[in-house]
């Protein structure tokens, strides 16, 4: 079938949408099926890296004057035109279609009764918000969210937790030769996003530098950031015991290296479970406060705040290493890494492929 994926990322929107985006499509190009994306170029953007994953890439349409969200729940000015005009330019340079994946807190139920209506096609809608859609497979891979929350959006397939988290596979196959027992010497990785916009990855390293004991650290932060620059010159001061990586292509092989992560509650919270590393977990944007909120019930995470950073984060840190066994248990019984298979198995049989 011909699968096309409404997704975007840039300064604002960071990168995860695009990056759960990918491992969904690479599994679908695996299993035989035509993938393309339709993207909005915008500053920061992954097109390129799409492409270069072997994807087609349609670009949308330039806003007239583009859009600064006023905070980090403004989702309309993330498609910086209207839904209306997204949706138009969709539907003329796509064409056809026979599934329409939409990955955009931008993008709503108008958005997906257009391209429906028009193309002819079914709809699959990654979310983490539980907004009112208009489609046939809806798929939310937040901890404990049940079917039932999102009651308006049936009659369609709503495939929601854990069990569907869209991970790498190495995930999966690295967690079967997992040894989870307490290291010897813990080591830190930092990782707040592709962008981190607040500058958190500067401000935990501060929090960690104070400490007598310093514990081996690496940080992944991208030349997309605006901070880069920052925390590049900060590991170079401190590299006696800070480590900067830009970019990593096998994130399963690199996070199975440490005993402790500490980074914002995205889709990087599932990797870390299923790996059953422990963190602590640092919302840098309101759509993540559920997510952080569930992990840290679970016992599998400490949540504090952003503001928070100087003064609480060497007391979790300390909390985390004291009972990490226990952390450590809890985070891996959430997600066996397993979630992008059943989400290819549902999606043909929803689209009636055998």
């Amino acid at each position: 079938m011909k699968v096309v994926v409404r997704v975007d990322a840039s300064r604002h929107i960071g990168s995860g949408h695009v990056m759960r985006c990918l491992v969904l499509a690479q599994a679908l190009k695996l299993a035989g099926h035509n993938v393309i994306f339709a993207t909005r170029e915008q500053e920061s953007n992954l097109n390129a890296f799409i492409r270069n994953k072997g994807f087609k890439l349609i670009d949308l349409v330039q806003p007239k004057a583009w859009r600064t969200p006023t905070n980090t729940a403004d989702y309309s000015a993330w498609l910086q035109v209207s839904e209306c005009q997204d949706s138009q330019d969709f539907i003329s340079k796509v064409e056809s279609a026979d599934l329409a994946i939409v990955d955009h807190y931008g993008i709503n139920k108008f958005w997906h009764e257009q391209v429906k209506s028009k193309l002819g096609c079914a709809l699959m809608v990654i979310d983490d918000l539980v907004r009112e859609h208009s489609a046939t497979i809806l798929l939310d891979q937040t901890l404990n969210r049940q079917p039932s929350e999102y009651k308006s959006a049936y009659p369609c397939t709503v495939l929601s937790g854990t069990d569907y988290a869209l991970l790498k596979p190495g995930f999966s196959e690295i967690r079967k030769y997992l040894n989870k027992q307490i290291p010897q010497e813990h080591e830190i990785l930092i990782t707040m996003g592709g962008i981190d916009m607040p500058n958190s990855s500067l401000k935990v390293l501060k929090a960690l530098s104070k400490e007598t004991k310093k514990i081996p650290t690496t940080v992944l932060l991208s030349q997309r950031s605006p901070n880069y620059s920052q925390v590049k010159e900060f590991a170079a001061i401190h590299a006696s015991w800070v480590k900067h990586i830009e970019f990593v292509d096998d994130m399963a092989e690199l996070m199975s290296k440490f005993s402790i992560a500490i980074g914002a509650p995205g889709s990087t919270s599932w990797e870390r479970a299923c790996l059953g590393i422990p963190s602590i977990l640092v919302p840098i944007a309101q759509n993540q406060n559920m997510i952080a909120t569930e992990l840290e019930k679970a016992h599998a995470a400490i949540l504090i705040n952003l503001n928070d950073i100087d003064s609480e984060l060497p007391l979790a840190l300390n909390r985390l290493i004291t009972d990490w066994q226990t952390y450590s248990n809890n985070s891996f019984a959430l997600c066996d890494g397993k979630g992008c298979e059943r989400a290819v198995n549902k999606i043909e049989e929803v689209m009636g492929i055998c």
